[in-house]
């Protein structure tokens, strides 16, 4: 696996930095409320968050008393996404809290060994995979069918990066192509092992429409907002209705009271809260998020939905 940078560290880069105004250049966390006029304050967040995106980092030594500290300040549980050789470190943490960390495991969808690498995650109590990414062949491809169907029959949550990829390395030649990561591939996923809740990070930046039609025919399939698209659409958070446009219509699954939590018809509820960013940025993504659901009018049941509700009911959390 590729050390992890920070997706808004990234665009912190001296690189970015010659194409961004240099507000967006700083390497520091810009909150979102630095967008709002000046009497708005940022969201106060009363009920639970579960971040379905937050990336272990073992390069930080006081990460995981780090994730505990902000989990009680936010009311945060996080989905911790944990590189294979950090598993044991990561499933001990989730055993003594288990209400603010819940562990997913990063596999190589091409190492040969990666359905034995799922089996002992299972065996130790890891709740899904995540995030899966910098693949050699497109995600529907029958060669990562068997690690599929292991994920079918433990009725996993798997996460999936969508759409368009970092590049960490400008001079070094690299096998990584966002081609092989469209949205459009975790339409088969979805429905070839239908106790799989599929999950793309992303929505399929920039494929949403592809993204949120997929969700809207597959009852297992919801998608994050993390990533550089509400930075990017800060102006125009409303186009997100055009999007997921079906609320209160016929067109969506026929399964859709069944499978979709608390029943909610808003098209809004196939979005869960996701960062994919530093520990301190999440309270800025949340804001994000919350700036999205007041552009777009999302009903107040819904946001609580995407901000931890959907996450929570379906990996059985306690309230």
């Amino acid at each position: 696996m590729k050390d992890r940078v920070s997706r808004r560290k990234f665009l912190g880069t001296a690189s970015a930095a010659a194409v961004m105004p240099q507000l967006w250049a700083s390497r520091q966390a810009v909150p979102f409320h630095a967008f709002l006029p000046e009497q708005a304050a940022p969201h106060v967040y009363p009920t639970r968050i579960v971040d379905m995106h937050v990336h272990f980092d073992e390069k930080k030594a006081n990460f995981i008393s780090d994730l505990l500290k902000l989990s009680e300040r936010l009311n945060l549980t996080a989905c911790l996404l944990t590189p294979f050789r950090n598993r044991k470190v990561v499933a001990e943490a989730a055993k003594q809290h288990p209400r603010q960390i819940v562990p997913f495991g990063f596999v190589d969808l091409d190492a040969p060994d990666v359905v034995q690498q799922a089996e002992e995650l299972h065996a130790m109590g890891y709740r899904g995979l995540g995030e899966m990414e910098f693949v050699k062949k497109p995600y529907n491809d029958p060669s990562y069918f068997p690690l599929y169907e292991l994920a079918n029959r433990y009725g996993w949550i798997v996460l999936f990066h969508t759409g368009i990829v970092l590049r960490e390395h400008f001079d070094e030649p690299e096998d990584v192509a966002s081609g092989r990561m469209r949205p459009i591939y975790l339409e088969e996923i979805a429905r070839r092992f239908p106790k799989i809740t599929v999950l793309g990070a992303h929505c399929g930046n920039p494929e949403y429409e592809w993204a949120a039609e997929i969700a809207r025919w597959n009852p297992n399939v919801f998608f994050d907002l993390s990533g550089s698209t509400l930075t990017k659409m800060h102006g125009r958070l409303a186009e997100f209705q055009k999007i997921f446009w079906w609320s209160a219509t016929e067109w969506h699954s026929a399964e859709w009271n069944v499978r979709t939590p608390n029943n909610d018809p808003n098209a809004f509820i196939k979005i869960v809260f996701g960062s994919d960013t530093d520990l301190n940025e999440i309270e800025s993504v949340a804001n994000q998020y919350h700036a999205m659901f007041d552009a777009c009018d999302v009903p107040e049941r819904t946001r609580k939905m995407i901000m931890g509700g959907t996450l929570g009911k379906m990996l059985g959390l306690p309230d």
